[in-house]
């Protein structure tokens, strides 16, 4: 029995019932569950003279098996399933002046002061809600704000998101909500979620809260403005400024602190700084977007963009650390041309006098609290790290580290912070800092990339990233000219959070990412993640409906070649052909010619449908001639054929456009590794 047939036969034994008890029923329809109270004050509300008993004693009524945990203990009663249902749905479609009057009175027994809030009544506080959207829901979103707001303060986060659950997942049927009230809801519900479980908040969370903040318009009610100021303070504190501790430095060699800063942290030297920094990266690098826009076929532009707290240090020029590169790159800091905010040049430590200043900082670490014996290793290193010159290698800072990190004498904290040192190529900035206003810096370098195609009408470019674990990465992907995104995977263990943002420019995908533990293959790399993902880009759609055009133009061509070999028309067969020739030609040739190292991304990836452009265009123009023959039989043949050449175009057409709209397959391993070989 179909689910419409079951609903008829509820409604027909339903309407058997006197007038009464059946509006009466119909009015708690739109409770989950109810007790006596509510049938009493919803009978009172509907004028009819209906005992509670009655009610509660209806075949179509049942009672809750489990005992209702509140704190009179009364029984909880409900209309049965499929009646519950069906009544409801034949209110709000057929009698919607019923419909909002079953709310109206449900919405007004659940109502209750915000002050004092009823921290018992909780629950009443979201059926509230959940009946005013249905009765007034260009109300809801004040109703919401104020109750949040209060929940909020009195520290029943849980509270305030089930009631933004109520008007967030609301189906538009049910309740036209208005956008901004549906924004507001899934923002109040995100903060929930957040200030539930701090410790434990997903990424995806933070990407949609801040999703929906991105695009939630300017509040004008001072409820919702403190609302909305919370979200935003929240992503803050979960993506880009965790709160301070105390540095391992200030601990270990306290007498290096030459004064306070504004937040009572103690500020310290540029070596001891830079050591602090590349400690808790995250706290410097607030946000980390590295943009790749494809410059060819086999090469993509890596445009990496830092945000950098500087807002706390000294109004003068600082080293600063400005973005963490993978293990024994130091050869790329001579190459790599930052810029202040795409305007300022900046001028990058180079290799050498990043070990310097590195060694330095460990040797002070070293030699600070207790002296040391002159004959210790934690004495000898020291010694040896202080001696580190202009001249000096990486291999020999590297070999330094790797034995403090290894020598007993050393403190185990001191021990962890230098094996820490050992994971990234640090890129050091010398950056003017000014009070209050944080940095922004920029670079960019070309890597190499595998493209190929996935059918006539996509092409998927495979991309090798090297990802900092410590910071918060976002991607963005710049769209190829002439071409749409299909679609967009990451390497098995690399999730993709597509954002929408509207900050963003059109052609641009922007993406938070999420990284699993390093695989095998990647232990001896473990600070970086290096993940390959798959960009899948199509024809747009005009590129198949001018396919489409020409199969289409081309097959009526071949059909009037037919018709032509039954007529004798001077003159009208050669005509035919010229013109023909002409427009077929004229359709074709806008598209142009590249040669095979330069084409463009969209000609490399749309030459099968040029293809099939070109030989329905050789078709056709052969159908056109072919009543210029003096072969009957060799004419028929020949727009017969091209008819039938063009018919299947289109079908072609027609299947590879749905081809190109399937999600991308499984990223190639074949890619990978051919990346890994590159």
């Amino acid at each position: 029995m179909t689910r419409e047939n079951v609903f008829r036969r509820a409604l027909a034994h339903f309407d058997r019932l006197p007038a009464d008890e059946g509006r009466l029923l119909e009015a708690l329809a739109v409770h989950q569950w109810f007790g006596t109270d509510i049938v009493l004050y919803t009978a009172a509300n509907l004028d009819v003279g209906v005992p509670a008993e009655q009610v509660l004693t209806s075949p179509f009524v049942v009672r809750d098996r489990v005992p209702y945990g509140g704190p009179d203990g009364d029984p909880q009663y409900a209309i049965r399933s499929a009646l519950r249902t069906a009544l409801h749905d034949r209110m709000r479609t057929e009698r919607p002046a019923v419909y909002q009057e079953a709310h109206r009175i449900a919405f007004t027994y659940y109502n209750q002061p915000l002050r004092p809030l009823r921290t018992d009544r909780l629950i009443w506080y979201v059926y509230e809600v959940r009946h005013l959207l249905a009765y007034r829901p260009e109300l809801v979103a004040e109703r919401l704000a104020a109750f949040a707001h209060e929940a909020l303060i009195a520290g029943h986060a849980e509270a305030a998101g089930r009631a933004a659950a109520e008007v967030a997942d609301a189906p538009a049927a049910d309740a036209p909500v208005e956008p901004g009230a549906r924004s507001l809801a899934g923002i109040i519900q995100a903060v929930a979620v957040i200030l539930n479980a701090p410790a434990h908040v997903e990424r995806s969370t933070i990407v949609a809260l801040d999703d929906l903040l991105a695009r939630h318009g300017t509040p004008s009610d001072p409820t919702v403005t403190r609302l909305v100021s919370l979200a935003r303070d929240l992503v803050v504190h979960c993506t880009e400024r965790p709160a301070p501790a105390t540095p391992l430095t200030a601990l270990v060699v306290p007498d290096a602190t030459t004064t306070v800063d504004p937040r009572g942290m103690p500020v310290l030297g540029g070596e001891l700084r830079l050591l602090q920094d590349l400690a808790h990266p995250a706290r410097t690098i607030t946000t980390r977007t590295h943009r790749v826009k494809l410059a060819s076929r086999s090469t993509a532009l890596h445009q990496v963009t830092t945000k950098l707290a500087t807002e706390d240090r000294p109004g003068r020029r600082s080293m600063v650390l400005a973005d963490l590169l993978p293990q024994d790159h130091w050869d790329r800091l001579e190459v790599l041309h930052l810029s202040e905010r795409g305007v300022i040049p900046v001028t990058v430590l180079p290799a050498n006098e990043t070990v310097r200043v590195m060694a330095r900082g460990v040797g002070r670490l070293l030699a600070g609290g207790e002296q040391p014996p002159e004959n210790s290793t934690r004495a000898e290193l020291s010694r040896r790290l202080d001696s580190l010159g202009w001249r000096s290698g990486t291999e020999e800072l590297t070999a330094l580290l790797r034995r403090t990190g290894q020598a007993d004498d050393v403190e185990e904290p001191l021990r962890e912070r230098v094996e820490g040192l050992m994971r990234y190529t640090p890129l050091v900035a010398l950056l003017d800092v000014h009070p209050g206003l944080p940095s922004e810096v920029t670079y960019q370098y070309e890597e190499d990339c595998v493209t190929h195609r996935d059918g006539w009408g996509r092409v998927v470019i495979s991309l090798d990233l090297a990802l900092p674990r410590a910071l918060t990465n976002r991607l963005e992907f710049v769209t190829p000219e002439g071409l749409v995104p299909a679609d967009a995977q990451g390497r098995e263990g690399t999730e993709l959070v597509r954002m929408r943002n509207g900050r963003t420019a059109s052609n641009t995908q922007q993406f938070a990412i999420e990284t699993a533990r390093p695989a095998e293959d990647d232990a001896e790399d473990e600070g970086m993640a290096r993940i390959l993902v798959d960009l899948g880009y199509r024809l747009p759609d005009r590129e198949f409906k001018d396919a489409l055009r020409t199969a289409y133009l081309c097959m009526l061509l071949s059909a009037l070649a037919l018709l032509l070999l039954f007529l004798d028309i001077a003159l009208v067969s050669i005509v035919g052909t010229v013109l023909a020739s002409i427009g077929v030609l004229v359709d074709v040739s806008r598209d142009g010619s590249h040669h095979e190292g330069n084409e463009p991304l969209h000609v490399y990836t749309g030459k099968p449908m040029f293809f099939l452009r070109r030989s329905n265009a050789v078709a056709a123009i052969a159908a056109s001639a072919a009543p210029n023959a003096n072969s009957l039989l060799g004419s028929l043949a020949a727009s017969g054929v091209a008819f039938l050449y063009c018919l299947a175009t289109c079908l072609i057409v027609v299947s590879v456009k749905r081809a190109a709209l399937r999600p991308l397959p499984e990223p190639s391993g074949h890619a990978f590794r051919a990346l890994r070989h590159t």
